[in-house]
């Protein structure tokens, strides 16, 4: 008897030591650092935003920044979703109407990633019009940690509605969170803004220009490929 409980207990104490050894190697890899820093990112671009970008553009922790983006994107479609449905103001009218809760977590999942890299791309080559060095991954780095305010989305959507009486579209809380809203994204256009200027070294007038100039051409060009695809539908 005495035998077989030391034979258990020996092989269970290999199986936990190859469990921990595992896990210790996997908390190691590249892979698992650059989620946990994600967060770090995140929370450091709340509490000191000027120095995180300088450090996240000299630094250019890209794969950081796609968890961070990842996480940025969950919180704003669960979040803004969760508000909709409880009658609260939301800015975007794509998540506000997806159908279905699954096509809103793909939405999290396939759109923020996409729409990271296409901006970045645009907000680059605009940049080096205006006579910004190519710093393209810089770029992405600091934009991605620029977008960190989305973070608070979701988990300010979470007690809005637990407190709310009867629900986001009446009340004080209702007010509270229309100014949420609004402000965590201007939030988000000063930190983008910041990003590029310390990206490229640019004054503020430069900066904002940079994010200026593809609004003015492509909110004409977005209105009249929309009056064209009406037109043929």
């Amino acid at each position: 008897m005495m035998e077989r409980i030391g034979l258990v207990w020996n092989w269970l104490s290999e199986a936990t030591s190859k469990l921990s050894s595992g896990w210790r190697s996997w908390s190691q890899t590249r892979f698992v650092q650059s989620f946990l820093e994600s967060w770090i990112w995140g929370f450091m671009a709340l509490v000191r935003p000027v120095p995180t970008l300088q450090k996240a553009a000299e630094e250019k922790p890209v794969l950081s920044a796609l968890w961070l983006t990842i996480l940025q994107g969950f919180s704003l479609a669960i979040g803004t979703k969760y508000a909709a449905d409880n009658a609260g103001f939301v800015a975007s009218w794509l998540i506000k109407n997806l159908p279905s809760w699954w096509l809103v977590v793909l939405y999290a999942f396939i759109f923020p990633p996409v729409l990271w890299f296409v901006k970045a791309s645009v907000l680059n080559l605009v940049a080096e019009l205006l006579g910004g060095p190519p710093r393209g991954l810089s770029l992405l780095a600091t934009t991605a940690v620029a977008c960190s305010p989305l973070l608070l989305i979701l988990p300010a959507a979470l007690i809005a509605v637990a407190i709310a009486e009867p629900d986001l579209n009446t009340g004080f809380v209702s007010h509270l969170w229309f100014v949420f809203a609004i402000g965590v994204h201007a939030w988000w256009v000063v930190l983008t803004v910041v990003a590029i200027r310390e990206t490229y070294r640019f004054t503020i007038a430069q900066a904002f220009l940079t994010i200026l100039l593809p609004a003015l051409i492509g909110l004409p060009m977005a209105y009249i490929i929309y009056s064209v695809l009406s037109v043929v539908a």
